[in-house]
């Protein structure tokens, strides 16, 4: 299949105005070169270079570039060199000879500086890439220089020190200029028109003066040459550049992405060097010419040699395999350069719409990868057909995950395009004769910001990729800076937390329940509380959650299973026995093959017997019959007691309660709130204890704040309570100091759940 519909980066509607200025421009220089010299063709010098100088001024107003103080300066050296050329044309007219150096030069000389200074503006974020491939070109142009021009003009030193300086420092300028235009213009590639003219223009700029230095020292320059004819080149295609409509994407890109040679700029690099190679191999003598022409035949050979190898491994190296499109490493680089390209009033952004295909997993694990990477091709070819034409760019990242990228855009392309994808996903695919529907979910970031930082864009689109799916999958979500903000936060929260780990932040704090009938301790629940150092303590809402769903869940539950059975041993130390206490686990960790060994070898530990513990489980655990026969069970087998926490907020079944899986259920306090007035709470509580009593499992009821509630609890037959009316939940010293003053809590009275 096709790579892209859009490999070219496309260019916004061209007006013409470059191109007519170009050729109206280019056939009065040469009608400058081909009629005689006269008092009116003389003219045609001065008036095509000062055109130039006007054509960059309407640029500039009309463009409106980013860079505007590169393209300014650039509008001025060529209005100087206007000038210069306009007081050289007044010596003609007079048939004055013109001294050297003359008021000419000087401007000459300053327009050579402001350029230089626009060409370094214009190139300062260029990589040290750009920079070697321009040394490449000009290094040979400066020996060259060398050679023929600095070296004879040093040894002869004729017409005075002002003379010399003017003839070295002009083409030295131009050689300046040349090499930054060559830095920036590579630094893009050579994409677009503007780059090209203006490197083109600064060679212009550059043969001539290099000509005319040596000619003006030795006598033999004469005007209406064909080097004057590369002298109007220059500002023709400077000022085609700044008329050009894409010149307000000419600028650097501020990330460099890689560091990949592409074909279009190894084109252009050993282009030079081979044109320096037979430059010097036809300007040599005897045997030297033919170790020139040798040098230039192998380098050629070799050029052609490396351009597919190179080829080859560009594509591999920025294409995906599977499906032909970009890879991440060509998105990143597409991306600097369509960042760079953004205009400055903000007309157009570049958008990211990140593509992940919903439940894709399914397809490989039910028909295998060889169908998943099938249907994968099918999926490239419907995105790539939803895009706009000959302006988006699709690349494939890896997995099941496609990025558009659209340069250009608008919010309002930018949503049809999220809209089409997400429509017409819904098409089925027939795979190995299986009708499959595939969904995806989209995240879409924009931005008309040229100084973001394309992974970070590509990150935001993830992110709001991500919140599609939260939000019900098969949906597109623009993200929003809220997002960010939660990421990082999570970040945050997942390395704090880590340590909290490492450094014992967490520690257990303890909350009774107590025996309706005898007014003794039941347990004592542990509920986990993080001693953070800079927010203080935090209670389990706020990190128990990020814990399950990041790995660390079971890492929290031995930390607290040591602290309660070392507060178990303290206990058994000062009064003598040791209360039981119950410690809360997490669904995901009752499919861990390790939760059973690590809660056995702690008691082990502490020599604390099974009876001492309870464990807390969710009635989501009561789904899963492999938990119920298997995790479940085995710690019963082993004497620790099982108690349903929070029962009737899950979706359990009666039938799940009757396998008799567990010891206790705790009521949740949704129920327990208000049941003193509520006939029809009181009704729910009354099933629920009339359910456990059939089924012979110890009821406590959460959240009691009041003794009418607690009275009707107990009027109810519940067998033991938990809230704020007898405590809020404290640390391990103050249930010491609760044993110490209530005499009621004593070792006969505390009935194990096993």
């Amino acid at each position: 299949m096709s790579a892209n519909p859009g490999d070219q980066t496309p260019a916004p509607p061209q007006g013409r105005a470059w191109l007519w200025f170009l050729l109206a421009g280019t056939a009065c220089a040469v009608a400058y070169i081909v009629l005689p010299q006269n008092e009116l063709t003389n003219w045609i010098f001065p008036a095509v270079n000062t055109s130039g100088a006007v054509a960059a001024v309407v640029g500039l107003s009309r463009n409106k570039p980013r860079n505007r103080p590169a393209w300014t300066m650039l509008a001025a050296a060529l209005s100087l060199s206007a000038m210069g050329d306009i007081i050289f044309a007044g010596y003609d007219v007079f048939h004055a000879e013109p001294p050297f150096p003359s008021v000419a030069d000087v401007l000459y000389i300053a327009a050579h500086l402001l350029a230089a200074a626009a060409v370094v503006r214009l190139s300062h974020h260029a990589g040290r890439d750009s920079m070697l491939e321009a040394g490449v070109l000009t290094v040979p142009l400066a020996l060259q220089y060398w050679i023929h021009i600095i070296n004879p003009i040093l040894q002869d030193g004729g017409n005075g020190l002002a003379a010399v300086l003017v003839a070295v420092g002009t083409p030295v300028g131009t050689l300046i200029v040349l090499f930054g235009a060559l830095r920036a213009g590579l630094s893009m590639e050579m994409r677009k028109m503007p780059a090209r003219l203006l490197v083109a223009g600064m060679v212009a700029w550059f043969l001539p003066d290099a000509y005319y230095a040596a000619a003006s020292l030795n006598g033999t320059y004469v005007s209406g040459g064909w080097m004057d004819f590369g002298w109007m080149l220059m500002p023709l295609l400077l000022g085609a550049a700044a008329l050009h409509p894409q010149m307000p994407q000419l600028n650097v890109p501020l990330h460099v992405s890689s560091n990949i040679l592409s074909v279009r700029r190894y084109l252009v690099v050993i282009a030079g060097v081979l044109a320096f190679d037979a430059y010097a191999a036809f300007t040599a003598n005897g045997p030297a010419r033919l170790v020139g022409l040798a040098v230039l035949i192998s380098a050629t050979l070799a050029a052609i040699r490396i351009r597919r190898p190179l080829s080859d491994m560009g594509r591999r190296a920025t294409q995906d395999g599977l499906t032909g499109l970009p890879n991440r490493t060509e998105l990143l680089r597409r991306l600097t350069f369509a960042l760079a390209e953004l205009p400055a009033d903000g007309s157009s952004k570049v958008a990211l719409l990140f593509c992940d295909l919903d439940r894709f997993k399914d397809v490989n694990d039910s028909l295998g990868h060889a169908a998943g990477d099938r249907m994968l091709v099918t999926i490239a070819e419907r995105i790539v057909a939803t895009v706009r034409d000959n302006h988006d760019l699709v690349f494939r990242l890896g997995g099941d995950e496609f990025v558009i990228l659209m340069p250009g855009a608008t919010d309002e392309d930018t949503d049809a395009v999220a809209e089409r994808l997400v429509t017409t996903f819904t098409e089925p695919i027939m795979i190995d004769g299986i009708e499959l529907f595939p969904s995806v979910s989209v995240g879409v970031r924009t931005t008309d910001d040229f100084r973001a930082d394309p992974d970070a864009l590509l990150r935001d689109a993830d992110t709001a990729m991500y919140q599609a799916k939260t939000g019900g999958r098969g949906r597109a979500e623009r993200f929003d800076d809220r997002y960010a903000a939660e990421a990082s936060a999570r970040l945050r929260l997942d390395t704090e937390l880590r340590h909290a780990l490492a450094n014992d932040e967490l520690v257990a704090f303890y909350h009774p329940e107590i025996d309706l009938v005898s007014g003794r301790l039941y347990a004592l629940e542990a509920l986990v509380r993080w001693q953070h150092p800079e927010r203080g303590l935090l209670p389990p809402d706020e990190f128990v959650p990020h814990a399950e769903t990041h790995g660390v869940i079971g890492q929290l539950f031995e930390r607290v299973l040591d602290q309660v059975l070392a507060a178990q041993d303290g206990w058994l130390a000062e009064f003598g026995w040791r209360p039981t206490v119950a410690v809360n686990v997490s669904p995901r960790q009752l499919t861990d093959g390790r939760l059973v060994p690590s809660v056995l070898a702690a008691l082990a530990a502490h020599d604390a017997p099974a009876s001492a513990l309870i464990l807390e489980v969710t009635e989501t655990a009561l789904v899963d019959e492999a938990v119920l026969t298997g995790t479940l069970a085995e710690l019963r087998r082993n004497g620790v007691a099982v108690a349903v926490d929070d029962f009737g907020t899950g979706y359990s079944s009666v039938s799940r309660l009757a396998d008799r899986h567990w010891d206790a259920l705790k009521i949740d306090r949704s129920f327990v709130t208000g049941i003193a007035d509520d006939p029809a709470r009181e009704g729910v509580v009354h099933a629920m204890l009339a359910l456990a009593r059939a089924l012979r499992l110890h009821v406590i009821a959460e959240g009691v704040e009041d003794e009418p509630t607690l009275a009707k609890l107990r009027d109810l037959g519940c067998d033991a309570a938990q809230g704020y009316l007898f405590t809020v939940p404290v640390a391990a010293d103050e249930i010491s100091r609760m044993i110490a003053v209530s005499p009621e809590w004593n070792p006969e009275a505390v009935t194990s759940a096993a």
